[in-house]
């Protein structure tokens, strides 16, 4: 398999500190329940894509170190060298490294857990992932590796789950100790263009290690990252266009990589099984100037109801009744008026 090391330096997007707490997801069903009647996620996967406000497992997952990652792997190995073949199936699989949080526990698998008198703390990690387009809409189609790989039904006790909506896949969760995860992902048609795909993941530490406690949301690690998809055959993305063009366009995943990204990519040549490997480093800069086009999605603050000059048109009419009350006049609205105010 082809793999691309994601190592984003700072978490994606600027709520997840705001962001009311929430209970941790050891099933992957739990990402499809109701947030308020059964401790739900109500379909949202926490995997940093900006249609989510850039919301990862950091949410509920407070306090981690970073000292984890993410490594995506791809059969065909070209999908990163030579961008995704429309409607192609891709084998991928999700590693998770230098997991720490239970390592002890690890060896152990799904013989963990057991009675009070003899229980076993779970290494209970997660991932989740999904597949947007420029207009952060998810493309593709995911699926759960079945028993002929990519071509057949989900086996039974698959590690991973598809959201009852198809938009990103996570953990099964039945299974303990995992550190990788594979699935099935359909690229989209021709004419879609570049993606990103949104990944995140948690090295549980199986809370205290309790029947109590077997899980909580304290003393684990987490991790989130973006990397880029091109459509193979599909000629480059153009340039943002407006006031901000000087000294050159962003690249289209710009901003959901914030510091910069790391990938290691590895080649496979016929005519030969060596590798050859090369590490790329690039710091992701919106242009040489210091301006940009600003993203729709970039405007969240912008869109809520406290940024508007008048939020409330019904209080801003007894505010005006009440000036005009106090002062006898009226100023800058648009009529004329005075008086006690009592009509």
């Amino acid at each position: 398999m082809n793999r691309v090391v994601v190592a984003v330096a700072t978490l994606l997007g600027g709520l997840t500190l705001a962001a009311p707490r929430a209970h941790a997801f050891p099933t992957g069903d739990q990402f499809d329940m109701d947030p308020l009647e059964e401790d739900g996620a109500g379909g949202v996967a926490f995997t940093g894509a900006p249609r989510w406000a850039g919301h990862t497992c950091a949410v509920c997952h407070t306090g981690a170190p970073g000292r984890i990652g993410l490594i995506l792997q791809a059969d065909p190995v070209d999908l990163f060298d030579g961008g995704y073949a429309p409607g192609s199936v891709y084998r991928l699989r999700v590693v998770l490294t230098n997991q720490w949080a239970a390592r002890s526990a690890a060896a152990l698998g799904d013989d963990c857990g057991g009675d009070p008198g003899s229980y076993q703390r779970c290494d209970s990690n997660g991932y989740a992932i999904e597949i947007d387009d420029r207009s952060g809409r998810p493309v593709g189609q995911l699926a759960p590796m079945g028993n002929g790989g990519c071509n057949g039904g989900a086996a039974p006790g698959a590690d991973t789950r598809v959201l009852a909506d198809g938009s990103a896949a996570t953990h099964s969760g039945i299974h303990h100790g995992q550190t990788a995860w594979d699935l099935c992902w359909t690229a989209p048609a021709a004419g879609t263009g570049p993606v990103t795909a949104f990944l995140a993941a948690v090295d549980g530490n199986g809370g205290d290690g309790t029947v109590d406690n077997p899980g909580d949301q304290t003393g684990d690690d987490v991790f989130a990252g973006a990397v880029p998809l091109l459509e193979r055959g599909a000629p480059p993305p153009p340039g943002d266009q407006g006031g901000c063009s000087a000294g050159g366009s962003a690249a289209p995943w710009a901003p959901l990589a914030l510091v910069g990204l790391l990938g290691l990519r590895r080649r496979r040549r016929r005519a030969g099984r060596r590798a050859v490997a090369l590490a790329v480093v690039a710091i992701v800069a919106a242009s040489a100037t210091g301006c940009a086009t600003v993203k729709p999605y970039e405007k969240e603050y912008l869109s809520k109801r406290k940024m508007t000059f008048a939020p409330d048109a019904s209080e801003d009419e007894l505010d005006l009744h009440m000036q005009e009350a106090r002062e006898g006049s009226s100023g800058g609205y648009g009529s004329a008026g005075g008086g006690c105010g009592c009509n």
